[in-house]
């Protein structure tokens, strides 16, 4: 009888975990983010904003949350400022949030994944200059 007890517990926290799982909208699949043009990544802790030249990048990323329709975390944004030229030119830093949207299926790394495809910053303190320039980006992954 215990065992019949406890079978019947588990069943209920399955069908509970399912059921608020779809209401609150979650995925069911695992999303992957773009994390250096290359290499697909769950959750990462950098994103490569410009493929061609790394000249526009993420570190130091954290998430609230993961493999929802949208994501939000916080980190740094590094911007090669090019001055006196881009190879030999600084880096600055700025605070930023982040927000990942847009998931469609992908090809990164070899394979086909869902993936967040468009990247959103905003800048609670410092802003860049351009930074109308820097709010979106498209999501790349050259493989």
């Amino acid at each position: 009888m215990k065992r019949l007890l406890v079978v019947i517990a588990a069943a209920c926290l399955l069908v509970t975990a399912v059921i608020a799982g779809s209401a609150s909208g979650g995925t069911t699949s695992v999303v992957y983010a773009p994390q250096d043009c290359i290499k697909p990544v769950i959750e990462p802790k950098k994103i490569t904003l410009t493929c061609a030249d790394s000249g526009i990048r993420l570190k130091k990323l954290g998430w609230d949350e993961w493999n929802t329709a949208k994501v939000k975390g916080q980190g740094k944004l590094l911007v090669s400022n090019c001055d006196p030229d881009c190879v030999s030119g600084d880096v600055d830093r700025y605070k930023a949030k982040v927000t990942l949207l847009n998931i469609k299926n992908y090809s990164c790394g070899g394979q086909q994944l869902a993936m967040y495809r468009r990247a959103h910053l905003r800048f609670p303190d410092r802003k860049p200059p351009h930074s109308k320039d820097l709010r979106s980006f498209q999501l790349n992954c050259n493989s």
